[in-house]
């Protein structure tokens, strides 16, 4: 049976952030979402996995990820008892017919019916996936190569939400050159058969890239000019601002933009999808992100993955560069 809509990842999160122990406090925010998705998301089926892939990406922080889990298990509601016949979901509801004891079975009336809308932080009309990234080399060089990403999806009437995180950690003969994290929502609204409305709000932190933190807020339209079976294609415009830390200990500077992106999506075959976001910020800074994906599926809810991002930003300090590239291959399990 579903879990009760009042548990609510929002409540869960400031337990933990009321509660934790020195240990789980170390945990990056980014591995701490994602592990606490994974304990509300059919009852924690997911977990486990997900806490080996986090201590894959950070071996440093095995102890505290695990005290994290340890934690996290304790907050989990029970499953009640309650025997379930068939759960179905229908228009964002989910059905659940019920069954009753076999002491039950000669007195008891047909089968009851119980409609019931899954809460919004309940997770149980998300669909999600979770990536990792793993690259050690010995020899002339030596390398480390970390990564972990995690994105929910739910379509709920005229809603759509999406939430992504991810943590990248690089090192050359045990020299740390790359460390960023980051995590987004984003929300379209359909108020039309074509038109929608989209928001989105991000933060970024980057300890060796262009600028230090980054948060990223705009508000627009989007229009899917192309909308087949096999691919679409959708385009968003509108204003943003963006928030920007050049510096650790310096304040934010705010600036006004515009933003265009285009979404292209395309299934390939049964087996296999490619999609490419470019988004475009000008005005006051000019900024220039796209990630492209290459998805194959290998079996079950296993695939492998294959991505490039570029981000371009006119306005990095001059000891920086303008240009930064990540090409990643990797494993992703959706659930």
């Amino acid at each position: 049976m579903p879990r009760s809509s009042h548990i609510t990842l929002a409540a869960i999160t400031a337990g933990l952030l009321l509660t934790a122990t020195p240990a789980t406090a170390q945990v990056s925010p980014d591995i701490m979402n994602l592990l606490i998705i994974a304990s509300q998301k059919d009852n924690g089926a997911h977990l486990d996995m997900v806490m080996d892939m986090a201590i894959a990406a950070k071996p440093d922080a095995e102890q505290d990820i695990r005290a994290l889990v340890a934690n996290l298990r304790q907050k989990m509601p029970a499953v009640e008892e309650t025997p379930v016949v068939a759960e179905q979901a229908v228009e964002g509801k989910t059905i659940v017919v019920k069954e009753h004891t076999p002491e039950q079975a000669d007195s008891a009336p047909a089968p009851e019916a119980v409609t019931t809308t899954p809460g919004f932080f309940s997770l149980a009309g998300w669909d999600g996936e979770v990536e990792l990234n793993i690259l050690h080399s010995t020899g002339n060089t030596r390398q480390q190569s970390f990564g972990l990403g995690g994105k929910l999806e739910r379509e709920s009437g005229k809603f759509h939400h999406t939430i992504s995180s991810y943590f990248n950690l690089n090192k050359n003969s045990g020299v740390k050159d790359k460390q960023n994290w980051g995590t987004s929502y984003k929300l379209d609204y359909s108020f039309g058969e074509k038109i929608y409305v989209t928001s989105f709000a991000g933060y970024e932190n980057d300890q060796f890239g262009a600028f230090r933190e980054r948060i990223t807020t705009s508000l627009g339209l989007g229009y899917p000019f192309i909308e087949k079976d096999d691919y679409s294609w959708k385009l968003e415009g509108g204003p943003s601002i963006l928030f920007t830390k050049e510096e650790n200990g310096d304040s934010y500077d705010s600036s006004f933009n515009g933003f265009a992106s285009s979404i292209f999506k395309w299934t390939i075959n049964e087996r296999s999808n490619l999609n490419n976001t470019t988004s475009f910020y000008f005005g006051n800074k000019t900024v220039i992100e796209s990630k492209s994906a290459l998805k194959v599926k290998i079996n079950g809810a296993l695939s492998s993955k294959f991505s490039y991002e570029i981000r371009y930003d006119q306005d990095a300090p001059v000891d920086r560069e303008k240009t930064d590239t990540v090409a990643r291959v990797g494993l992703l399990y959706d659930f």
